[in-house]
């Protein structure tokens, strides 16, 4: 999911152009926007049973009329947010304000900003740059992604494999790792590498990079395949593949 952030101060028409950007990434794939309200607290009506269920404490309350349903979470972490987007299969997420986090942004107007990509620019500028933008990953969002951009019709399974980084091995203790940019090429090699096996169909692999603690999620893996043998056994092989190059990798640095 490409994270799209746009920034300015009041009155630089952030609204319209977001509006006008909707309109464009919908031709592109599905979209949600996320506004920083701040203090302007969002009202819900009050007495209605969806309020209620919300002030009860239900982590969601989802009303569903005709045409819509309007959703109250009891959750605004922004990482989780955009978590549930991402699982949902959302293509693209707009995210207006939120200036302080340390993420690729549009700044419309004269405010100064780090990681500025792109300083007013028209719409049509931001798509011919969309690959400047983040992008946030999550298991089921490559699950999605790849059920989306392949043909199913002969496909028996997805297999999809999570990594994290392991606290305790043996008496040895792990309290982080780290990651470089060098990990994107050696899982490039890998990808190809499997989608060269007969039956395998597609193949989605991602691993974080930076700093990453006990318990945090380190790669994700999903695999489509006409038969589930052949999923099982190209995991095992790129997860044994990887396993080695990093290993190798440390121990030239050495």
């Amino acid at each position: 999911m490409k994270l799209i952030q746009v920034v300015g101060y009041a009155n630089t028409g952030k609204t319209t152009f977001i509006l006008e950007l909707i309109q464009k990434l919908t031709g592109k794939g599905t979209v949600a926007v996320i506004k920083h309200i701040g203090e302007h607290f969002q009202t819900l009506e009050e007495g209605k049973d969806t309020t209620r269920f919300y002030e009860a404490g239900a982590l969601f309350s989802v009303g569903l009329d005709a045409e819509k349903a309007v959703v109250a979470i009891h959750d605004r972490d922004l990482e989780h947010v955009l978590r549930m987007l991402a699982d949902a299969g959302v293509d693209y997420a707009v995210i207006e304000g939120f200036k302080q986090r340390p993420l690729p942004k549009i700044v419309l107007g004269d405010l100064e900003a780090e990681h500025c990509v792109l300083q007013n620019p028209t719409v049509n500028e931001v798509i011919s740059h969309i690959e400047d933008f983040a992008d946030f990953v999550t298991l089921q969002g490559l699950v999605h992604e790849i059920k989306r951009e392949h043909d199913v019709s002969r496909a028996g399974a997805i297999l999809t494999f999570n990594g994290i980084v392991r606290e305790w091995t043996g008496d040895t203790h792990t309290e982080y790792l780290d990651f470089d940019e060098d990990i994107d090429q050696m899982l490039t090699e890998i990808k190809a590498e499997i989608e060269k096996v007969p039956g395998i169909l597609g193949v989605r692999f991602h691993h974080h990079k930076g700093r990453l603690f006990a318990g945090d999620d380190i790669t994700y893996l999903a695999i489509l395949a006409e038969h589930r043998y052949e999923a099982f056994n190209a995991a095992s092989a790129a997860i044994d593949r990887l396993k080695r190059d990093l290993h190798n990798k440390k121990g030239a640095a050495a």
